[in-house]
Protein backbone atom coordinates (compact mmCIF):
# COMPACT_ATOMS: atom_id res chain seq x y z
CA UNK A 1 0.00 0.00 0.00
CA UNK A 2 1.40 3.27 -1.23
CA UNK A 3 1.87 5.95 1.99
CA UNK A 4 -0.34 8.79 1.60
CA UNK A 5 1.45 12.48 0.95
CA UNK A 6 -0.34 14.78 3.56
CA UNK A 7 2.08 17.82 2.84
CA UNK A 8 0.62 18.79 -1.23
CA UNK A 9 -0.92 21.85 -2.07
CA UNK A 10 -4.19 20.79 -1.89
CA UNK A 11 -3.51 20.23 1.94
CA UNK A 12 -2.57 23.39 2.23
CA UNK A 13 -5.28 25.47 0.42
CA UNK A 14 -7.74 23.75 2.88
CA UNK A 15 -5.37 24.40 6.04
CA UNK A 16 -5.20 28.22 4.77
CA UNK A 17 -9.20 28.24 3.99
CA UNK A 18 -9.56 26.85 7.63
CA UNK A 19 -7.00 29.53 9.07
CA UNK A 20 -9.09 32.30 7.45
CA UNK A 21 -12.44 31.40 8.53
CA UNK A 22 -11.08 31.37 12.14
CA UNK A 23 -9.20 34.22 11.42
CA UNK A 24 -12.38 36.31 10.34
CA UNK A 25 -14.10 34.56 13.13
CA UNK A 26 -11.90 36.60 15.80
CA UNK A 27 -11.37 39.32 14.25
CA UNK A 28 -14.57 40.59 13.06
CA UNK A 29 -18.24 41.05 14.10
CA UNK A 30 -20.25 40.04 16.03
CA UNK A 31 -17.93 37.95 17.98
CA UNK A 32 -14.70 39.27 17.20
CA UNK A 33 -12.26 42.50 17.99
CA UNK A 34 -14.07 44.62 15.69
CA UNK A 35 -17.53 44.72 18.48
CA UNK A 36 -14.81 44.45 21.38
CA UNK A 37 -13.36 47.98 19.75
CA UNK A 38 -16.72 49.46 19.28
CA UNK A 39 -17.35 48.36 23.21
CA UNK A 40 -14.21 49.65 24.38
CA UNK A 41 -13.95 52.76 21.99
CA UNK A 42 -10.64 51.55 20.82
CA UNK A 43 -8.35 49.70 23.27
CA UNK A 44 -7.43 46.17 22.77
CA UNK A 45 -6.38 43.05 24.30
CA UNK A 46 -3.07 41.70 25.86
CA UNK A 47 -2.85 39.46 22.90
CA UNK A 48 -2.28 42.59 20.49
CA UNK A 49 0.57 43.54 22.59
CA UNK A 50 2.93 41.35 20.67
CA UNK A 51 6.31 43.00 21.70
CA UNK A 52 5.44 41.99 24.96
CA UNK A 53 3.97 44.49 28.30
CA UNK A 54 5.25 45.16 31.89
CA UNK A 55 2.97 43.93 34.68
CA UNK A 56 1.84 47.67 34.92
CA UNK A 57 1.38 47.59 31.35
CA UNK A 58 -0.82 44.48 31.55
CA UNK A 59 -3.28 45.90 34.20
CA UNK A 60 -3.60 49.15 32.21
CA UNK A 61 -4.58 47.00 29.22
CA UNK A 62 -7.20 45.64 31.17
CA UNK A 63 -8.47 48.40 33.02
CA UNK A 64 -8.67 50.51 29.53
CA UNK A 65 -11.12 47.88 28.57
CA UNK A 66 -13.62 48.76 31.43
CA UNK A 67 -15.72 46.28 32.46
CA UNK A 68 -18.03 45.33 29.12
CA UNK A 69 -15.09 44.92 27.28
CA UNK A 70 -13.10 42.73 29.90
CA UNK A 71 -16.48 40.74 29.85
CA UNK A 72 -16.39 40.54 26.19
CA UNK A 73 -13.20 39.07 26.10
CA UNK A 74 -13.35 36.62 28.34
CA UNK A 75 -16.81 35.34 26.83
CA UNK A 76 -16.65 36.11 23.26
CA UNK A 77 -12.59 36.80 22.11
CA UNK A 78 -10.75 33.73 24.31
CA UNK A 79 -12.87 30.78 23.62
CA UNK A 80 -12.38 31.94 19.91
CA UNK A 81 -8.78 31.85 20.72
CA UNK A 82 -8.76 28.55 21.69
CA UNK A 83 -9.25 27.03 18.29
CA UNK A 84 -7.69 30.03 16.17
CA UNK A 85 -3.92 29.04 17.13
CA UNK A 86 -5.16 25.32 16.28
CA UNK A 87 -6.18 26.26 12.77
CA UNK A 88 -2.68 28.70 12.36
CA UNK A 89 -0.70 25.85 13.93
CA UNK A 90 -2.08 23.47 11.18
CA UNK A 91 -1.53 26.04 8.60
CA UNK A 92 2.26 26.99 9.09
CA UNK A 93 2.71 23.12 9.68
CA UNK A 94 1.43 21.74 6.49
CA UNK A 95 2.77 24.59 4.71
CA UNK A 96 5.82 24.92 6.20
CA UNK A 97 6.13 20.92 5.57
CA UNK A 98 5.15 21.21 1.72
CA UNK A 99 7.84 24.18 1.30
CA UNK A 100 10.35 22.17 2.99
CA UNK A 101 9.49 18.76 0.65
CA UNK A 102 9.59 20.48 -2.32
CA UNK A 103 12.59 22.69 -1.91
CA UNK A 104 14.49 19.82 -0.52
CA UNK A 105 13.46 16.56 -1.53
CA UNK A 106 15.91 14.86 -0.29
CA UNK A 107 15.36 15.46 3.57
CA UNK A 108 13.45 12.51 5.38
CA UNK A 109 11.24 14.58 8.07
CA UNK A 110 9.95 17.47 5.90
CA UNK A 111 7.61 18.48 8.88
CA UNK A 112 9.79 19.33 11.27
CA UNK A 113 10.18 23.07 10.62
CA UNK A 114 6.56 22.50 10.80
CA UNK A 115 6.63 21.78 14.53
CA UNK A 116 7.27 25.96 15.02
CA UNK A 117 3.43 26.20 14.01
CA UNK A 118 2.38 24.04 16.91
CA UNK A 119 4.92 25.69 19.52
CA UNK A 120 3.81 29.20 18.33
CA UNK A 121 0.18 27.92 19.20
CA UNK A 122 1.16 26.27 22.21
CA UNK A 123 2.20 29.67 23.83
CA UNK A 124 -0.75 31.13 22.43
CA UNK A 125 -2.84 28.47 24.87
CA UNK A 126 -0.91 29.31 27.91
CA UNK A 127 -1.02 32.93 27.31
CA UNK A 128 -5.15 32.62 26.76
CA UNK A 129 -4.94 31.13 30.48
CA UNK A 130 -2.60 33.67 31.96
CA UNK A 131 -5.11 35.94 30.84
CA UNK A 132 -8.20 33.88 31.62
CA UNK A 133 -6.91 33.87 35.11
CA UNK A 134 -6.43 37.28 35.31
CA UNK A 135 -9.54 38.66 34.35
CA UNK A 136 -11.47 36.10 36.59
CA UNK A 137 -9.64 37.85 39.20
CA UNK A 138 -9.66 41.34 38.21
CA UNK A 139 -8.94 43.79 39.74
CA UNK A 140 -6.32 42.14 42.11
CA UNK A 141 -3.20 41.80 40.73
CA UNK A 142 -1.40 38.62 39.91
CA UNK A 143 1.71 39.70 39.12
CA UNK A 144 3.37 36.35 38.45
CA UNK A 145 0.16 35.17 36.20
CA UNK A 146 1.36 38.90 34.50
CA UNK A 147 4.49 37.99 33.84
CA UNK A 148 3.98 34.55 32.98
CA UNK A 149 1.71 35.93 30.25
CA UNK A 150 4.24 38.50 28.66
CA UNK A 151 6.88 35.88 28.25
CA UNK A 152 3.84 33.70 26.67
CA UNK A 153 2.50 36.32 24.30
CA UNK A 154 6.14 37.64 23.29
CA UNK A 155 7.04 33.57 22.25
CA UNK A 156 4.13 33.39 20.19
CA UNK A 157 4.63 36.35 18.59
CA UNK A 158 8.28 35.54 18.02
CA UNK A 159 7.76 32.09 16.75
CA UNK A 160 4.36 33.47 14.41
CA UNK A 161 6.93 35.99 13.21
CA UNK A 162 9.51 33.11 12.43
CA UNK A 163 7.00 30.90 10.54
CA UNK A 164 5.66 33.66 8.46
CA UNK A 165 9.01 34.68 7.54
CA UNK A 166 9.80 31.37 6.32
CA UNK A 167 6.81 30.49 4.29
CA UNK A 168 7.42 34.02 2.66
CA UNK A 169 11.07 32.65 2.16
CA UNK A 170 9.86 29.66 0.69
CA UNK A 171 7.23 30.89 -1.50
CA UNK A 172 9.79 33.22 -3.05
CA UNK A 173 12.53 30.60 -3.39
CA UNK A 174 9.92 28.32 -4.82
CA UNK A 175 8.37 30.61 -7.37
CA UNK A 176 12.43 31.76 -8.40
CA UNK A 177 12.92 27.87 -8.94
CA UNK A 178 9.89 27.35 -11.24
CA UNK A 179 10.68 30.97 -12.98
CA UNK A 180 14.32 30.08 -13.76
CA UNK A 181 13.34 26.36 -14.84
CA UNK A 182 14.48 25.63 -18.44
CA UNK A 183 11.45 24.84 -19.98
CA UNK A 184 10.99 21.20 -21.72
CA UNK A 185 11.10 21.21 -25.67
CA UNK A 186 8.20 18.84 -26.66
CA UNK A 187 9.21 19.39 -30.76
CA UNK A 188 12.96 19.67 -30.30
CA UNK A 189 14.48 21.18 -33.31
CA UNK A 190 16.75 18.92 -35.68
CA UNK A 191 20.46 20.15 -36.63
Amino acid sequence: MKKKDMFKGKTVVIALIIFLAAYALISFKPFGMARLHEITGGPSILDMEMSGYSVDKAYQVLEALGAEGRAFDLNAIIPLDFPFPLAYSFFYFFTLAFLTKTLFPQMKKPWLPGLLGFLAGLFDWLENIMIIVMLKNYPTRLENFASLSNIFTTLKSLLTMVCMGLILIGLIVLAAKRLVRKPVESNPIDN
